[in-house]
């Protein structure tokens, strides 16, 4: 495999990024523009007034996510209110109205968020388990397609749909019956969030109940459903490795096209058979018209001829007749020989350096090792290997591992690392290589039960509910409510009234998303799961294992049934009625 490095380069994470945006400059103008659209009449006021000062009130804990939240809630109001309403009267209280209840919406789901969600199983146990069967379910699909009780007029999204039948995507009249789902589903939400009285207020929340179904809800599954939007959110958030990919691309290191390598093909084994079998014969020859030498003090020279394969071919000519051949061996091992007695009798430093070392270590019989302790250390190596890597990667430094220590653990759950690893042997197919199969069974069976006896498992499970933690922190938060404003409200327009995108662009933005995660996978892993030894062969089966998520209708059967249980995780009262 290529060596991927790179010149020293600052890397950019999403919290650097979500707080290298905030500034004050882009804040002020937020600022002002969600008192124009939002509370128009505060601007009335005298820029003294303190209404005006404390304006726009807050919603959450966090200042930062107060002001994505409310550019989301001026956007919809721009765009899907104030169109139709300015028609029909100039009252601003209306807005008002609007403003407060989404406010007390977004306030009881933080509460709800931050105080009743388990997000550690949610996002490491449940979302692992949903996403692990729509890939099983995609390939069984996939793979009864073209069987003849399948029917030739079947297609991959009617058996597909067959595996995971949903309400809200019925095939006949899909777009209409996701909608209505949607409505039921926010109705009953707004229910349990809502107090009666403004829940009894059928015109505001009929309007709210339109704004968060057909507008926020249903336009997040389509967006998030669609490959394209999925590549990018790929490119998106690894996009510090561009330059990398730019200079591989540059080298030609990736094929023009995209690479569909066969490694358990015929020829693919005969041609690595036949490479094999070269050297080997070359060697049986050169060991047939060898001659030992009489004399223990002489060096075999079988030694010297080594160091010339290693020299390049250029530097030495061939001999025109094959019958010079071992003469000119013998000849230049004796000549090497006395050419390093003279330089030892001429009493250079060079030629008896580590000589004291070798001879004591030579003092010492040469422990004779068995065939099956052979065996054993080269089948437990990829083990050794992979959990020096694993050792490295989450205890990079003592101050991390102590952290990592110390944490108090929230989640009741344990063995959180497992239900993602089955993802990754499904989406890798680590079930079709045999060898790789056996090795993933032996360190479930004892490597890992090891580890956890340990105490291992503990540390593993503090160190995935840390990294959870991060995930959802105020300052990655915010940054995602960045990036969905970018998705939907691409500069500054909603999504619907931009141009269409053009297939090329699509399948352009599809490789630089499998070619960013194929330069961001480890070498060591990517040569331990598919025997990998160039970035073609990586970059294909990172194209394997991204192809379950290449058709937006099959997508949105996985983006409902996350909404379904982040749903029935956030509003438990919603199971329990049903």
């Amino acid at each position: 495999m290529v060596k991927r490095t790179t010149t020293t380069t600052t890397t950019t994470t999403a919290t650097t990024t979500a707080s290298s945006s905030s500034t004050p400059t882009t804040d002020a103008a937020l600022r002002s523009f969600h008192l124009r659209v939002l509370f128009p009449h505060i601007l009335s006021l005298p820029k003294t007034d303190p209404e005006r000062l404390n304006a726009p009130p807050p919603i959450t804990r966090s200042p930062a996510i107060d002001s994505e939240l409310y550019t989301y809630i001026a956007l919809l109001v721009r765009d899907f209110i104030h169109p139709w309403y300015r028609v029909v009267t100039n009252d601003q209280e209306f807005y008002a109205e609007i403003v407060r209840i989404l406010t007390l919406i977004i306030q009881q789901l933080e509460d709800r968020f931050c105080n009743q969600v388990d997000w550690t199983e949610l996002i490491l146990i449940s979302a692992a388990n949903l996403v692990s069967i729509h890939y099983h379910d995609y390939r069984q699909a996939k793979a009864r397609l073209f069987m003849s009780h399948a029917g030739s007029t079947v297609s991959l999204e009617a058996l597909f749909h067959g595996e995971q039948p949903h309400f809200a995507l019925q095939k006949e009249r899909s777009d209409q019956q996701q909608v209505e789902y949607l409505r039921a589903l926010t109705d009953e939400i707004l229910k349990l969030l809502l107090k009666p009285e403004d829940y009894n207020n059928d015109c505001v929340r009929h309007l709210v109940r339109e704004l968060l179904a057909n507008l926020v809800f249903n336009n997040i599954i389509e967006v998030l459903a669609d490959p394209y939007v999925i590549h990018l959110i790929i490119c998106k958030l690894l996009d510090s490795y561009t330059p990398l990919v730019e200079e591989l691309e540059a080298l030609d290191k990736f094929s023009s096209v995209t690479p569909q390598p066969n490694p358990f093909s015929d020829s693919n084994k005969n041609g690595d058979n036949d490479n094999k079998q070269k050297p080997l014969k070359k060697q049986l020859e050169e060991a047939q018209t060898t001659t030992m030498p009489t004399s223990p003090s002489s060096p075999p020279s079988h030694s010297l001829s080594k160091q010339q394969q290693k020299r390049p071919r250029a530097a030495t000519s061939p001999p025109k007749d094959s019958e010079t051949i071992q003469p000119e061996k013998e000849s230049m091992a004796s000549h090497m020989q006395r050419l390093q007695e003279k330089r030892r009798l001429e009493g250079d430093d060079l030629m008896d350096a580590g000589r004291e070392e070798l001879d004591a270590a030579h003092k010492y019989e040469r422990q004779r090792l068995s065939f099956i302790y052979i065996t054993l250390q080269v089948m437990l190596s990829p083990f050794r290997t992979l959990w020096l890597y694993v050792i490295a990667a989450f205890t990079q430094s003592q101050e991390r591992y102590q952290q990592v220590a110390k944490h108090t653990k929230r989640t009741r759950h344990v063995r959180l690392l497992e239900p993602w690893m089955h993802f990754v042997r499904v989406a890798f197919l680590v079930d079709d290589r045999p060898v790789l199969q056996w090795m993933w069974y032996m360190v479930g069976m004892f490597l890992w039960p090891l580890v956890r006896v340990l105490g291992g498992g503990l540390l593993v499970d503090k160190f995935l509910e840390q990294t959870i933690l991060h995930i959802l922190s105020e300052d990655n938060l915010v940054y995602y409510l960045q990036l969905g404003r970018y998705l939907l409200w691409p500069n500054g327009t909603f999504l619907r009234k931009g141009e269409p995108v053009s297939d090329e662009e699509k399948e352009r933005l599809r490789i630089r998303a499998e070619r960013l995660l194929t330069v961001s996978f480890p070498e060591t892993l990517g040569k331990m799961l598919f025997e990998a030894d160039d970035l073609d062969q990586l970059q294909f089966h990172i194209h394997s294992a991204l192809e379950p998520l290449q058709n937006q209708y099959i997508n949105k059967h996985l983006m409902f049934l996350l909404v379904d249980l982040v749903a029935s995780k956030i509003l438990p009262e919603l199971v329990e009625e049903c």
